[in-house]
């Protein structure tokens, strides 16, 4: 890889270091094999990060990735390559530890006058890959401090593991990542002949509504839950047209959920939403109870419901929440959605769904 065009000197950047499992423990032709696996997974997870933004170290066992632009470049490289390894069925035992670290170094040459990469900045981030565990991204207090007010979404992605002491004696606060979706968005699509919300270059109006945006992550969060916001932001930054932005989105669940969740991001769009039939009921019966939507349904007794069960899973702030939601949510679903953003596993999001959704949801829950 060419990195000359990094220069020397002294800056402030990101470091990932990457660590193969047992690397040194294998034969040399497995040791092979494992670092052509990992060349391939970490070439596909720098696809979309700039050259200039980037100088990658082999360290015998791994590798340092620095990243001198957008933190994020990071986290989403490190979670590519994690969700690599997972997803990867041949992949015959290949395991990573990742450590992050935010912090100071200084690029030079060495005695054979290639780039090289010497300061705390890396050492504390070989310091924090050593204490994770197989499969485990662990980042510094310095990184999280950062990356965690870049976004309120953002804290809630990070997950704090106490404090551990390196062999110089030296203590590290460090934070796990916990992301469960793949980490580049193809922003080399081609753009669609209907260009939905985007607008003409150099337009400083986003090419997005916020509400729309909203209602796409309260969508994507069902599927991989508070990490969606993160992912539809950074969608939205490359998509050109609604077409290209759900496609993107797509990208993050599963396959086989993937048509359910392109049509539910058109609904939400407004692109084939279509009115309900109302039911037939004969003379003197009470219309059945219903899911579908408008906000008229969103009652004092609905919400009073659901802040019950939503402080069931998160706690004393569910309450609040569901206040700030009802506040610009169009329907009960939406709602619903909106809320269970907040949740952080799949199951525990769905569980929610299904309780607030039952038909006597206008009754308090037990």
């Amino acid at each position: 890889m060419d990195i000359e065009h990094l220069g020397s000197g002294n800056r402030i950047c990101t470091v990932v270091f990457v660590d193969l499992v047992r690397y040194s423990e294998e034969s040399v032709s497995r040791q092979v094999e494992m670092k052509t696996r990992f060349g391939a997974l970490l070439a596909s997870a720098l696809e979309h990060t700039p050259v200039a933004d980037r100088l990658v170290l082999d360290t015998g066992d791994g590798a340092a990735l620095c990243f001198l632009g957008d933190p994020e470049d990071a986290l989403f490289v490190a979670n590519s390559l994690r969700t690599g390894v997972l997803e990867l069925s041949d992949a015959h035992g290949l395991q990573l530890r990742l450590g992050i670290n935010l912090g100071p170094v200084r690029v030079v040459k060495d005695i054979n006058g290639h780039t090289n990469v010497l300061g705390d900045g890396i050492n504390v981030a070989q310091r924090v890959m050593g204490f994770a565990s197989p499969n485990q991204i662990l980042v510094s207090r310095s990184y999280y401090e950062v990356v965690s007010r870049l976004s309120p979404d953002y804290d809630q992605l990070f997950h704090y593991r106490g404090l551990h002491r390196d062999k110089h004696v030296r203590d590290h606060e460090v934070y796990e990542v916990q992301l469960s979706m793949p980490s580049t968005l193809d922003s080399s699509r081609e753009p669609s002949d209907a260009p939905a919300t985007a607008l003409e270059p150099g337009s400083e109006t986003p090419r997005f509504e916020a509400g729309l945006l909203e209602r796409l992550s309260a969508a994507l969060a069902l599927e991989i839950g508070p990490v969606a916001k993160l992912i539809v932001r950074r969608a939205a930054e490359r998509a050109t047209n609604l077409k290209s932005l759900g496609e993107a989105l797509a990208e993050n669940v599963p396959e086989p959920a993937r048509p359910a969740f392109l049509a539910r991001v058109a609904e939400v769009a407004g692109v084939t939403r279509t009115p309900a039939p109302l039911p037939r009921v004969a003379p003197g019966e009470a219309p059945a109870q219903t899911t579908a939507g408008t906000a008229n349904e969103i009652t004092p007794a609905l919400l009073a419901r659901v802040e019950q069960v939503l402080a069931l899973q998160i706690g004393p702030v569910g309450r609040v929440l569901v206040r700030q939601a009802a506040k610009t949510a169009t329907s009960a679903r939406e709602l619903f959605e909106r809320l269970a953003a907040h949740i952080d596993d799949e199951p525990s999001r769905k569980a929610f769904i299904a309780e607030v959704e039952r038909p006597d949801r206008g009754a308090p829950p037990g």
